[in-house]
């Protein structure tokens, strides 16, 4: 087999694949010993993957034009195991058996007709089917607005006897495609049985009326603030949408991990710092059930790679095109000098986007103190200026790793409280 053919190469295979997601899975197969045939004849290849649960997966190439065929499932085209094989016919060229003739199963695979793949899809979008989500978006839109209408009208004391009507807005603003902001109300059901309720339900109200607002005027936003607000009202962004970035390379540094469930979805966010960029970047994962993260990132450990950003201000959230480990040395980590600088740096942030969450702060020379009148965790740095944290266990980890001594720590500022992730100690990043 000649896998020399000028016409392929690891960069074509780059624009073949849907996305970076699906290319990292076929690298895997790609090692996989799980291949119980391999053959081609200089026009086609053709291959069995076996899995663990031994269901075999058929999978056909015709190299020019190029044609990939699979029958696996996957929505993605093409899919993992058709990546898989090409990658190994352009690699390893010991592992492949020459035949003359297709399989009957090969060219019943070339035979069928398939779903155009998602990376041709997504340079012609269906106009019409987003106009229809938008315009069903804006009737939501509208039903909320009559909603916090009637909170101001009657009061919010009035509306935490019902919480029915909670659920019942949340169930339409699901309906209307406004999924996340059917979460914050389902976190404001919630709030209702906290003693501070008053204090967080009149905040979040506020930020749901300055949504419907921003909604109202989305045609006179900036693309940017527009597709950030789509975003907030639940318009996720895939991955291989934004491969028209050109990303940021850099060597990425692994802060911190944190991990929480919510209705059974569980989430992970990961913080990196990139050496030369000086970017935080999010790295947010969710598996459903029992199901585990397809990724594992170790707190202290340095990746090389691009990352690419979702639309935001700041741009936090990214996700990988491409990463390798690194054992290189990381430079270091440049850090607030005191607790002042994290709230101006929040201020500053807020301003650009009120829809901001987190920020996130490595602080240097910061005391972690518990005061017994009050039940409180403090952060005190050499200012004596002091943030709130919460009363967790990782802030007893704190209390407890710095010996009543200045520390390094990074974690997160919502703007009232600072949630501790991990700690720099002895020169390694520990998390908590």
């Amino acid at each position: 087999m000649d896998a020399t053919t000028p016409s392929w190469s690891y960069e074509r295979l780059l624009q073949l694949a849907p996305d970076s997601g699906t290319l990292e899975q076929a690298r895997k197969l790609f090692f996989a010993k799980r291949w119980l045939v391999l053959e081609g004849n200089g026009e086609f290849l053709w291959g069995v993957y076996e899995t663990a649960y031994a269901q075999r997966m058929e999978t056909v190439v015709r190299l020019e034009p190029p044609l990939l065929r699979c029958s696996c499932k996957s929505r993605r085209r093409p899919c993992k195991h058709a990546l898989a094989m090409v990658l190994l016919f352009l690699n390893r060229n010991e592992v492949w058996k020459v035949r003359d003739e297709l399989p009957e199963w090969a060219m019943s695979l070339l035979g069928q007709k398939e779903a155009e793949p998602k990376a041709a899809r997504a340079t012609a979008p269906d106009q019409q089917k987003q106009a229809q989500r938008v315009a069903l978006m804006d009737g939501g839109v509208a039903e909320l607005e009559k909603w916090l209408q009637t909170v101001a009208r009657i009061g919010l004391a009035q509306m935490v006897q019902a919480p029915e009507e909670w659920e019942n807005l949340a169930a339409r603003m699901v309906d209307c495609k406004l999924g996340s902001i059917a979460r914050r109300i389902r976190l404001c059901q919630q709030w209702i049985q906290q003693e501070d309720w008053a204090d967080k339900l009149t905040a979040e109200i506020g930020l749901l009326y300055l949504f419907v607002l921003a909604w109202q005027r989305k045609e006179s936003l900036s693309p940017d603030q527009k597709r950030e607000l789509l975003q907030v009202a639940g318009w996720n962004v895939r991955k291989d949408q934004l491969s028209a970035q050109t990303g940021v390379d850099d060597c990425w540094l692994v802060l911190g991990v944190s991990t929480g469930e919510e209705e059974k979805l569980k989430f992970r966010r990961t913080w990196m710092r990139g050496e030369k960029s000086g970017r935080y970047a999010l790295l947010l994962d969710f598996a459903f059930g029992n199901r585990g993260f397809e990724d594992h990132w170790v707190t202290g450990s340095v990746l090389r790679g691009r990352l690419l950003f979702y639309p935001g201000q700041p741009a936090l959230r990214a996700a990988f095109q491409h990463y390798q480990m690194s054992r290189a040395a990381y430079e270091a980590v440049a850090a607030f000098a005191d607790l002042g600088e994290v709230q101006e740096a929040y201020a500053k942030h807020l301003g650009l986007s009120p829809w901001l969450m987190v920020l996130p702060a490595l602080i240097d020379e910061v005391t972690p103190i518990y005061d017994q009148d009050s039940e409180q965790f403090y952060l005190l740095d050499t200012h004596k200026n002091y943030l709130p944290m919460p009363t967790s266990d990782v802030s007893w980890k704190l209390l407890a790793l710095s010996m009543g001594h200045s520390i390094s720590c990074f974690g997160e500022y919502d703007g009232e409280k600072f949630q501790p992730i991990s700690v720099i100690h002895d020169g390694r990043i520990v998390l908590l």
